[in-house]
């Protein structure tokens, strides 16, 4: 049952991150015909930022890969991985700290910022599993697990802000 749940919180906490096997953007011809005066730079359209949100997620998609048959392998010993979350972390936090930096405006920056808001929740539940004893891993797999979806949840949403398929 934990490694269900474990298993169950990679996928949520990764499946918004994992959308570099999920689809292309759709083009937004709209945001790239506003005209705008010679002195003002001409901001990204939607598509040039789903295209860096996509590209930033390639990492974080290998990442998961190995994270979630590392979990497999693990079965009802998730406290042995210390040191795949670890690097899970290191990955995620670089995934946060490139996208905040994309371009996005306006709702798809103010959505963006919420995803990386719960994406520390999930990077902080992952930093947890090293202090977790068999007897307390159940309880960290539920939270993890919830903050998992609420992330998979706001990932969803830059998506939908940037005309990228639902993860």
């Amino acid at each position: 049952m934990k490694a269900s749940h474990i298993t169950a919180l990679a996928s949520a906490a990764l499946a918004v991150l994992a959308v570099g096997c999920g689809g292309s953007p759709a083009s937004s011809s709209s945001s790239a015909a506003t005209a705008t005066p010679a002195s003002t730079a001409t901001p990204a359209s939607t598509a040039q930022v789903g295209q860096s949100f996509l590209s930033a997620a390639a990492a974080v998609d290998a990442t998961y890969k190995t994270w979630k048959a590392d979990l497999t392998a693990a079965g009802d010993n998730p406290l042995s991985l210390t040191p795949q979350a670890s690097a899970y972390v290191s990955v995620l936090t670089t995934f946060d700290n490139t996208i905040v930096g994309i371009g996005a405006t306006g709702k798809a920056k103010t959505d963006i910022a919420g995803l990386v808001t719960d994406d520390n929740t999930v990077i902080a539940d992952l930093k947890a599993l090293s202090s977790q004893t068999s007897s307390t891993v159940a309880a960290w797999d539920a939270k993890a697990l919830s903050d998992g979806l609420a992330a998979v949840a706001q990932g969803d949403v830059v998506r939908s802000d940037l005309d990228l398929p639902a993860s």
